[in-house]
Parts: structure tokens; C-alpha cells; sequence
């Protein structure tokens, strides 16, 4: 018992080589960890951007075509306007009411958001509107559609607009920001009606 109370008693400590050789590799091994944990970081940010523009994108997609098959047009005919040197895409899906008039649904890209709406009967709407973000929940996102996005019909051949059948061609490019961190998702479809 002695013994170990002699060793405890012990006044002796480190030498400065000790010390500086202690904190070099202290410093190195907190510098590695800090460096796996960023990267760590960096990545789960990156995988969570990417993945929230491919739910946006397929979300956008799909109320898009759902919005085709449900409304099951007689004819699609095509628009396009622009505004401050920005060119906003729309088709316009029509069918018979059954009472002799006509049902229009506009689809088009605007103001950086995917607007979905049906046009009252008897109005011209043939312009591209702003989308207000907010008024459809199937379309609201938290990325913005930038240009190359467009909406545009191909009528099958020998055929002009209204069309009766075609291809109608999708292509959305997402942009989010989140910081100083930007990610974009380009997604192209095409499908016939």
C-alpha cells in the first residue's frame, strides 16, 4: 500500500516535447474527425435537396398526368405568352359538356410554379396566367420551375391544333435553394393521349 501512495505523491509531468507531441496528434485526430464529420453533413443536405426536387418532380408529374386521364379531353390545343421577355407554356385540354358547350382545363408553367386550372365556360383564356402558389396543393412545391421548363403538344401527323391525339411533351427543370447551396433536377416525359 506504501508503494502506491509513494507513486501518487510523485511530482512528475510531462516535458515540453511530450506536450507539443500530445497536442500534434490531439489536433490531428480532432482535425479527422471533424473533417468525416462535414463531409457527413455536406452529404445528408445534399441526399435531402435531391430527393425533395424528385418528389416535387414526380408530384408535378403526376397531377399532370392525372389531371389528363381524369379530364379525358376531346381535343388539346397548345399556347404560349409571353411577359418581361419570359415565355410561359400551356395546353388546354377540351371536351363536350353534353349540353352542347365545351369544358376547358389549362395546364401551363408560370411564375416559376405548374398551374392547374379548369376555365370557366364561355371565357377566351387563351393566355398563360401566373400560377399563385398555394391555390392547388397538388401542385405546390417548395422548388421553382426555370427555364427550359415547357409544356408542348405534338399533334399526330397531318394534324393541326385542336388535336384529337399526340404527344403531349413535359419538361420541368426544378431549382432549390436552400442557403448558398442551389441543386436543379431536369425531367423530361412524353406521353399520348
Amino acid at each position: 500500500m506504501k508503494r502506491f501512495a509513494d507513486r501518487l505523491r510523485r511530482e512528475e509531468g510531462l516535458t515540453l516535447i511530450e506536450l507539443i507531441a500530445a497536442l500534434s496528434l490531439f489536433s490531428l485526430v480532432v482535425g479527422l474527425i471533424y473533417g468525416v464529420m462535414m463531409f457527413g453533413i455536406q452529404s445528408y443536405e445534399r441526399v435531402t435537396m435531391e430527393n425533395t426536387l424528385r418528389d416535387e418532380g414526380d408530384l408535378l408529374m403526376s397531377a399532370i398526368i392525372t389531371e389528363i386521364y381524369t379530364f379525358a379531353p376531346t381535343t388539346v390545343y397548345s399556347s404560349t405568352s409571353s411577359n418581361n421577355g419570359v415565355t410561359d407554356t400551356a395546353i388546354f385540354l377540351q371536351r363536350d359538356d353534353g349540353s352542347g358547350g365545351t369544358e376547358k382545363v389549362k395546364i401551363g408553367i408560370s411564375g416559376g410554379g405548374l398551374l392547374i386550372k379548369e376555365v370557366p365556360a364561355g371565357t377566351v383564356d387563351n393566355a398563360v396566367t401566373p400560377a399563385v402558389s398555394g391555390n392547388d396543393v397538388r401542385t405546390s412545391i417548395t422548388s421553382q420551375l426555370a427555364s427550359p421548363s415547357a409544356i408542348t403538344l405534338q399533334c399526330s401527323a397531318n394534324s393541326i391544333e385542336p388535336c384529337e391525339s399526340g404527344l403531349i411533351n413535359i419538361n420541368l427543370s426544378l431549382i432549390l435553394q436552400r442557403g448558398d447551396d442551389s441543386r436543379r433536377l431536369n425531367l423530361e416525359s412524353k406521353f399520348g393521349f
